[in-house]
């Protein structure tokens, strides 16, 4: 699911309709209308959810990677602008469910980094999933726990970006990564990792485009296990306990 959330700024918030069911808008502010302009985009991305109600835990539970906005709440408006079940709109989180609203994001100010980019993030011992990082050293850095390494073994214009130091630390094994051709394994990823779009014309990473995010996302669906066997290191895969969907 593709979404932004907007959120109710404190310093505009003139009638103190922060926390506020739509029921009661009326009563706070003199009519019932959204008032775009004293909401901030918090969020744009992807994220791993089937339901507006998936959004709310996710967003309360198990902040998505680069999310600087608040717990999800009353008053919060979650945009869906792709979604295989929910129509695209405005949805206003109301105490008990979500109302589809009005809303005019071009109203809004951004407080999400115009440096934001999505990329497939592959921890070990458990599926991948898309983030939403900030495009920065530092960002990178601590989605990988320590110096980052670009490494690109693909035909495709992506970068394995991990920790330079995995191996040598001791972090987890996590995935082999093979010949596309005889499809033998030629390096084994150490610690968590993330793929990035890294087009050759840029000099920055970007948006992991749909069908790629689906193809690494097949390639390094399932978790690795590694083991010695008449001298070569193979591999075998397994699934995580865990209630991540696979997708």
């Amino acid at each position: 699911m593709k979404i932004n959330i907007y959120q109710i700024n404190h310093e505009r918030d003139t009638h103190r309709v922060a926390f506020v069911d739509t029921k009661y808008l009326e009563k706070a502010q003199g009519n019932s209308a959204i008032n775009s302009k004293i909401y901030d985009k918090v969020f744009s991305g992807n994220v791993d959810c089937k339901t507006l109600d998936d959004v709310y835990s996710r967003f309360n539970t198990d902040h998505p990677t680069g999310y600087c906005g608040r717990s999800l709440s009353i008053s919060d408006v979650v945009e869906v602008l792709e979604d295989e079940s929910l129509e695209k709109g405005f949805y206003f989180c109301n105490t008990y469910d979500f109302k589809k609203v009005d809303f005019e994001p071009s109203k809004t100010q951004d407080t999400v980094s115009r440096n934001m980019i999505t990329v497939l993030y592959i921890q070990a011992n458990h599926y991948p999933k898309t983030v939403a990082i900030d495009n920065s050293l530092e960002a990178m850095q601590k989605l990988v726990g320590g110096n980052i390494e670009e490494y690109m073994p693909f035909e495709d214009e992506v970068a394995i970006i991990c920790n330079e130091e995995g191996k040598m630390n001791g972090l987890p094994l996590n995935r082999a990564v093979y010949d596309e051709k005889t499809k033998k394994i030629i390096d084994i990823i150490a610690g968590d990792f993330f793929i990035a779009y890294a087009p050759i014309d840029s000099e920055k990473f970007k948006d992991l485009p749909k069908d790629l995010e689906q193809k690494y996302r097949e390639k390094f669906k399932f978790p690795e296990r590694f083991y010695k066997q008449n001298g070569e290191i193979k591999a075998y895969q397994y699934k995580p306990k865990e209630l991540d969907t696979i997708r």
